[in-house]
């Protein structure tokens, strides 16, 4: 309790703390969807960093790479708003140099909905269509923030999708592009606070595929 009214203190102070220019994250880079211009604000405010949007955005540092098999865990808090936008976290990054990146986005919304999208030259295609998921931790109103641990695992035949620690859904890995750069993706008009971002990468070997009869 303690700790989420503090971060709806910072997010309340959020556009005042940005105002006396508190950095933004060395390194990180900010691609808003199509050729808007409005602004996205992400700076570093400990513990974590914290981010408005105006458009929908992709946040990343293009040194955070991840292949193979690993998995990709961000906690973060949604604060009071309308938007019914998704955000979450992005694996499988590349060409996010332009205005058509391609990535994979395992997103949850305000209502407790949960949705893994994959885009293309910029065009999204629902993998796992918008639906709702006990999981996740909707923001039902109030000043208190929504806390959702969001963890995307790439197996070596799956992906996985988990909120708090619970399965959401997962899906054949078959051809996805996985391998590539990761971060967040914050969808239109959210505010959120992201309090770690952590990669663990999968080292143990693997039991062979078993074959089929």
């Amino acid at each position: 309790m303690r700790r989420s009214l503090v971060l709806a203190a910072v997010a309340f102070l959020a556009p005042q703390l940005e105002a006396q220019l508190l950095p933004r994250p060395a390194g990180w880079r900010i691609l808003t969807d199509g050729s808007s211009r409005d602004s996205v604000h992400y700076v570093q405010m400990p513990p974590g960093w914290h981010m408005t949007t105006g458009p929908g955005a992709l946040l990343f540092d293009p040194a955070y790479q991840a292949a193979g098999r690993y998995a990709v865990e961000a906690e973060i808090f949604l604060f009071p708003g309308t938007s019914q936008e998704g955000y979450g976290i992005f694996v499988g990054g590349a060409s996010l140099d332009g205005p058509s990146p391609n990535y994979l986005a395992f997103v949850v919304r305000r209502d407790g909905a949960a949705s893994l999208q994959r885009v293309v030259g910029g065009t999204a295609t629902a993998l796992l269509p918008w639906r709702p998921a006990p999981a996740v931790k909707p923001h039902a109103g109030g000043d208190e923030p929504a806390r959702n641990v969001l963890r995307l695992s790439v197996e070596r035949d799956s992906l996985i999708m988990e909120a708090n620690g619970q399965r959401v859904a997962s899906i054949a890995r078959a051809d996805l592009p996985v391998d590539g750069v990761f971060g967040f993706r914050a969808g239109a008009d959210v505010n959120l606070h992201a309090s770690r971002l952590d990669h663990l990468q999968r080292l143990a070997p693997v039991p062979p595929a078993k074959k089929s009869d």
